[in-house]
């Protein structure tokens, strides 16, 4: 329906374009969820487990400048179509992976999986930037980006259902995956049919080659320096959420439900999201960014020395903290490109997938081994992830591509 002032109202369309966020989230935690089980059902080695864990990077690196090719020809719409498209692709194909117990097909679907997400990302945090005020545009980024860790918890309880108490697969394992790729299909059907605000489907000209404007934002240095601290944070953020249950483990031997730890992480980023966005309506977001990030770096560093329930205590408040610094960091990058924001977006995802590799290779060279002054990355990350806020602080810079936007009310905007 028109509004009074004759826009029209495209919140149904907003509210989906958040929701979606939820579909990446349950995405990364199914894979890592049901990945014992193969592991379990194929016999792999630890250089078979670390290859299907660096299947995310690839998928991100694989898919990444062709997205910039793709959403500037088609738009940001399609690209959200594309990428749900290869995710239920992907939830199908984990059948014959299953069934004929192939390793090949597990890979490739998690292949395929992980760049239909990246399309998803790249698609969608830019279009949350362009849906409202450009002046709120990081905290309405925020606001969706909560959505993204109740899909991590959806994914643990779901994953849960395929592995059986003995780490095999269940007697019915194949169920789940046909209904969640069916799921997708609609949500994606939606997307497509459902009616949004101008930028969905908009085109850059025809005479504007992508990779010049690749080179020309990569040509900036402040950009260059949030794709490191964008690298950085998935580096750190995925090794203290990788090492966690070894890290409570190690601190607390012989004591029982400490690899509750994993979960409990996750309720206190969720909550530190929750938490962080509102805090936005009142502190700018980069200032906020700068405390969260030089509190994250504190409790993680001092987790690594100090042991027991107080080391568990600073790892799980550190996730409250570091929960805003994906989003934040990403609009303070983009917030200055101008009408380049799909190739930024592309450019910055990629930085962000490829830093899923440091895990994986720190549990290679760790082996059965491990130390909780592994906690220490996390918290060098951090520390420079502090130096960038504050280097950031001031005055947004309303970019050509964001101010172009019409707004549309959304919740959080």
């Amino acid at each position: 329906m028109p509004q009074a002032d004759g826009r029209k109202n495209y919140a149904l369309g907003a509210a989906l374009i958040v929701a979606m966020f939820a579909i990446w989230g349950l995405s990364h935690r199914l894979y890592d969820t049901i990945l014992p089980g193969f592991v379990s059902a194929l016999s792999l080695s630890e250089f078979q487990v670390s290859l299907a864990h660096w299947v995310r990077t690839f998928g991100y690196i694989l898919i990444a400048i062709p997205s910039a090719f793709f959403l500037r020809a088609f738009g940001y719409k399609a690209g959200v179509v594309g990428g749900l498209g290869c995710f239920a692709v992907a939830m199908f194909m984990f059948y014959p992976a299953e069934t004929q117990h192939s390793y090949v097909f597990f890979l490739i679907a998690g292949l395929i999986a992980n760049c239909g997400v990246a399309l998803l990302e790249i698609a969608a945090d830019p279009w949350v930037m362009r849906i409202g005020r450009p002046e709120t545009a990081i905290r309405r980024l925020n606001f969706a980006q909560t959505l993204n860790p109740v899909g991590l918890l959806i994914g643990m309880v779901l994953g849960a259902q395929f592995i059986s108490a003995d780490g095999h697969f269940g007697k019915f394992p194949i169920q789940p995956y046909i209904v969640i790729g069916a799921g997708v299909l609609l949500f994606a059907y939606l997307i497509d049919n459902v009616k949004f605000s101008p930028e969905a489907t908009e085109r850059a000209p025809k005479d504007e080659r992508t990779l010049d404007t690749i080179k020309e934002i990569f040509a900036k240095a402040d950009f260059r320096f949030g794709l490191a601290a964008l690298a950085l944070y998935i580096a750190g953020h995925t090794v203290l959420w990788g090492f966690a249950v070894q890290y409570g483990e190690s601190v607390l031997p012989g004591v029982g439900g400490v690899a509750g730890i994993a979960v409990w992480t996750l309720y206190a980023f969720i909550a530190g999201r929750i938490a962080g966005t509102a805090l936005m309506y009142v502190i700018d977001p980069v200032r906020l960014m700068v405390a969260f990030a030089a509190l994250a770096t504190a409790l993680t560093g001092a987790a690594a020395f100090v042991h027991g329930w107080p080391g568990i205590y600073c790892v799980v408040s550190a996730s409250f903290f570091m929960s805003i610094l994906f989003p934040t960091i990403f609009g303070v990058a983009a917030r200055d490109v101008g009408k380049n924001l799909k190739s930024a977006s592309a450019l910055l995802i990629m930085a962000s997938g490829s830093a899923n590799v440091v895990p994986p290779t720190i549990a290679l060279i760790l082996g059965t081994g491990f130390s909780p002054y592994v906690v220490l990355l996390p918290s060098l990350c951090f520390a420079v992830i502090t130096v960038y806020a504050l280097k950031s602080r001031g005055p947004a810079v309303k970019s050509a591509s964001v101010a172009a936007a019409p707004h549309v009310p959304v919740a959080g905007a």
